[in-house]
């Protein structure tokens, strides 16, 4: 055989494997294949990079596609929560209401609280009236008041009768003294009045409350000393007059204002 003849079939072979080639390749369009990145599709190119590696990631880590904050509420849940709600807000209403009734006297407690601060009403304005009445008058070992505070007639150390007041506190103060022997003991508006003996004949003592003032004696419209000549027996005070009866039987009126 010669050389020609035995370069036939190797000829024939690689022009079969030439026509295979090109059946396999396609034409590349406008578009596709490799780019070559520029400035101008520099973002676009990393776009694509960047969804690329988040798409990887994804596949990587599934548990990624979870929703955040937590599982949905169901229907169901919600319900429960609702109902609960109003039932913490209806215990809430029965343990007050019950608090409140416990707290709150019954018909009976709020009868006799209501008689109890009446009575004592009505002590402290027979009290307060009595302090504020016009008139007052008592024994010469008793006590006439003014304001809370009372006021008496006790001897002293010196023999001699003393007006003695005593305020609401306790505190005792002398205001003054006289120097006969008192019949009793009148308190008119804001003024003391003490009816008494002396040397044979009466006059009556006087003291005005808070009036910063000495003790003295009534007086007559002339402006002299009431007295009688004889020894007084008794001394009544009526509205704004003393009437002072003496030993002779006779009886001085004398007014007040």
């Amino acid at each position: 055989m010669s050389n020609s003849e035995e370069r036939h079939p190797a000829h024939g072979a690689r022009h079969e494997r030439s026509t295979a080639d090109s059946e396999c390749l396609s034409t590349i369009h406008e578009g596709q294949g490799a780019r070559v990145t520029t400035r101008k599709n520099a973002s676009e190119a990393a776009d694509r990079a960047r969804h690329n590696a988040e798409k990887r990631y994804q596949t990587r880590h599934p548990e990624a596609h979870r929703p955040q904050g937590g599982p949905e509420r169901s229907h169901k849940n919600v319900a429960l929560l609702v109902a609960a709600a109003i039932l913490g807000l209806v215990l809430l209403f029965f343990v007050v209401r019950c608090a409140t009734a416990a707290l709150t006297p019954g018909p009976a407690e709020q009868a006799a609280q209501s008689s109890d601060q009446t009575q004592q009403d009505a002590t402290d304005q027979t009290q307060q009236g009595t302090q504020d009445s016009t008139n007052e008058q008592a024994q010469t070992d008793a006590a006439v008041s003014y304001r809370g505070a009372s006021y008496a007639l006790q001897t002293q150390e010196d023999g001699l009768w003393g007006l003695v007041c005593t305020s609401p506190d306790g505190t005792s103060t002398t205001l003054f003294k006289i120097e006969g022997d008192p019949l009793s003991l009148m308190r008119h508006d804001d003024t003391i009045l003490i009816p008494e003996n002396r040397d044979g004949s009466w006059d009556v003592a006087c003291y005005v409350i808070d009036a910063h003032a000495d003790a003295g004696y009534v007086v007559g419209s002339d402006g002299a000393m009431v007295q009688g000549s004889a020894e007084a027996t008794s001394a009544q005070l009526d509205d704004a007059t003393i009437h002072v009866t003496d030993a002779t039987g006779a009886t001085t009126d004398v007014a007040l204002a």
